[in-house]
């Protein structure tokens, strides 16, 4: 009787062990994978990237001769279409993989990764030449293009989760 209780045990956790790993691939596979970013995506990001990267040093430089927070309310305020504009393209990207709520997080914490990567300022720029560029961005309204732009040269790059997209050029026989 003991041997076939053991058996029996031994079969039991063989197929306990198989109902595991079946749930483990399971769970896996419904994890969403991160969808890549398209160009368009892409200079959405790097526009979000730039205004965070502007308020967060706006307010570290708040208390000293280059306050630029007038210069970086200023170029909100003119540009705060475009940015929304922008924010709702990533969310509409962030929900392919996350779902609707789940972007409104992903968003959030890309914000805050921004955020924390120019906590001890930015990694080449003083107040002094923050203030020049929030000034220089906030005379005008800007379209995607210059606004992309300005980002590419000022913010601290980080990697998108799921890449770029490649881009295939069609060409004629």
């Amino acid at each position: 009787m003991a041997l076939l209780n053991t058996n029996r045990g031994r079969k039991m956790r063989g197929i306990l062990k198989q109902a595991a790993l079946v749930a483990a691939i399971v769970t896996a596979s419904a994890q969403p994978a991160q969808a890549c970013w398209s160009s368009a995506g892409q200079d959405a990001v790097k526009i979000k990237h730039l205004n965070t990267m502007l308020m967060v040093t706006a307010l570290r430089c708040r208390g000293g001769s280059d306050n630029f927070l007038p210069q970086y309310n200023r170029f909100v305020t003119n540009n705060s279409a475009l940015i929304g504009s922008q924010n709702n393209l990533i969310k509409s990207h962030l929900a392919q993989t996350t779902g609707a709520r789940g972007a409104e997080n992903a968003l959030d914490r890309m914000s805050i990764g921004f955020a924390n990567s120019y906590g001890t300022g930015h990694a080449s720029m003083n107040c002094r030449e923050l203030k020049q560029l929030a000034s220089d961005l906030s005379a005008q309204h800007h379209g995607v293009a210059t606004l992309a732009a300005a980002a590419e040269r000022h913010i601290n790059a980080s990697p998108l989760p799921g890449g770029a997209c490649s881009v295939r050029i069609a060409t004629r026989p």
